[in-house]
């Protein structure tokens, strides 16, 4: 078997190298680690590693299509954050940034938001409960809740203004733990 460390890196090719760069740098707090023109593309990181996200400009962006809804393919690259305060704040930042949010969604063992980069890739950004593998061994079934969103210059939907996960969601937990447990 081969023994994989971690997923390295994404390339996307984008239309426009630089919108996409100061999209991921000013937007999602990427940093260049490199501009490489003679490789063709920009290699941007989030840590210490080289690079996560690079972007090659595509040699007809004019003719290429854009990513598409049900076709094959990625559907989209998710970013964790380490807290639901850090989820909370950057649906505010994308707000603030101008990104449409497309959908917010509790999928019980997280929350995520789901919004795409300026050339139509699709993006997740969620908080995963710290406990969700202990808490879900065989899977969390399937109770994904649509959360609303507010607009620009509204104030935080109120799933958000709380903490999370909270007695509401331990009680879903618990609910689906004896649920999977009475059908065994």
């Amino acid at each position: 078997m081969i023994k994989l460390a971690s997923i390295g890196h994404v390339l996307l090719r984008v239309a426009d190298e630089e919108r996409s760069r100061r999209f991921y740098c000013d937007v999602l707090g990427f940093r260049v680690a490199e501009a490489d023109p003679e490789h063709g593309g920009v290699f941007m990181t989030l840590d210490n590693s080289f690079h996560a996200i690079d972007v090659v400009r595509h040699s007809s962006p004019g003719s290429a299509a854009q990513p598409q809804p049900g076709q094959l393919g990625l559907i989209h690259i998710a970013f964790k954050v380490a807290s639901y305060e850090a989820l909370r704040d950057a649906y505010a930042h994308l707000q603030n940034h101008g990104v449409a949010i497309a959908r917010a969604v509790d999928h019980v063992s997280q929350r995520s938001l789901y919004f795409t980069d300026p050339d139509g890739n699709g993006l997740e950004i969620y908080y995963e409960r710290p406990d969700a593998l202990t808490l879900f061994p065989n899977g969390r079934g399937d109770e994904d809740e649509r959360l609303p969103l507010s607009a620009a210059g509204e104030p935080l939907p109120d799933w958000l203004t709380g903490d999370w996960p909270n007695a509401a969601a331990a009680a879903q937990v618990e609910r689906l733990r004896q649920q999977a447990h009475a059908a065994e």
